[in-house]
């Protein structure tokens, strides 16, 4: 009763019972969304790479609208080419996203990496200043690492999709738990997420290595056995020609030699007819 109160809430215009049935409202959707958040996270913790391209999609989305939100707001747009113009380019950045892996590797990078950086660092920053360069710090340091992921994306990908899904994990099941007054629990729950989540993708990302391994060993040694059947019988073919050609060149000697016989025994017709 009197939760408002309780919690230092005024609500005017509005009787006790009605703020308090506000507010369980309120912390209702606060355990749900913390809820989904822990689910998240443990998706993207455990099974980032598997999920890039849905991740791709949405870092698509979070991009293509900031960028249509700039140009109608750059090119003075009014009415509904605002929200035209921020749909077209959300739409025309989550495909292109889907579609070119390593594009879509390079903003997951950048948006995961720009978040990780913040959470860790902007907490107990009261100072607008600090808090824009630390801001700046995050976003330089989230572009190195979406540049590097262009290169190794397997290995970034598993790293900051590890990371990020731990402290989604660790923050939310704090607030679940009740324990968000000492953020160090929370920081504790999500090394163990993190560490956990990255040790099961590189586990999976090791079998898909060594299965594609094996069936490129199989398909090798089929083409290996196929050749060497080939050679086998085009020996066999050699051979029969071989023993084909034998016979002929045999009867051949023995025509020419019964050809010598006769030709000796006319000449020694020959001989006779002349003594007599």
């Amino acid at each position: 009763m009197d939760q408002a109160w309780m919690m230092g809430i005024n609500l005017p215009m509005i009787s006790d019972g009605q703020a308090d049935l506000v507010l369980s409202r309120i912390m209702q959707m606060a355990v749900v969304i913390q809820i989904v958040m822990l689910i998240v996270g443990v998706l993207i913790c455990c099974f980032g790479l598997k999920l890039v391209r849905v991740l791709s999609v949405f870092a698509g989305l979070v991009i293509g609208s900031g960028i249509g939100t700039g140009a109608a707001l750059g090119l003075g747009f009014s009415g509904t080419m605002i929200p035209v113009t921020i749909l077209l380019c959300t739409v025309v950045m989550a495909v292109f996203c889907c579609g070119v892996r390593k594009l879509g590797i390079f903003f997951v990078v950048l948006l995961h990496t720009t978040g990780i950086a913040a959470s860790l660092l902007l907490p107990g920053i009261k100072d607008i200043t600090q808090a824009m360069i630390v801001l700046g710090v995050s976003v330089f340091a989230a572009l190195l690492m979406a540049v590097f992921a262009v290169i190794k994306p397997e290995l970034v990908v598993v790293i900051i999709t590890g990371i990020s899904g731990g402290l989604s994990v660790g923050t939310a099941a704090a607030a679940l738990l009740g324990i968000t007054g000492n953020i160090w629990v929370g920081y504790g729950i999500s090394a163990a997420a993190a560490f956990i989540g990255i040790w099961i993708q590189f586990m999976m990302q090791s079998r898909k290595i060594g299965k594609n391994e094996r069936v490129y060993a199989e398909r090798m040694k089929g083409q290996v056995s196929r050749e060497s059947e080939v050679e086998k019988a085009r020996r066999i073919l050699e051979e029969e020609d071989e023993e084909t050609e034998k016979p002929k060149s045999s009867k051949a000697v023995r025509k020419s030699s019964n050809d010598d016989n006769d030709d000796d025994d006319d000449d020694d017709d020959i001989t006779i007819i002349t003594m007599s």
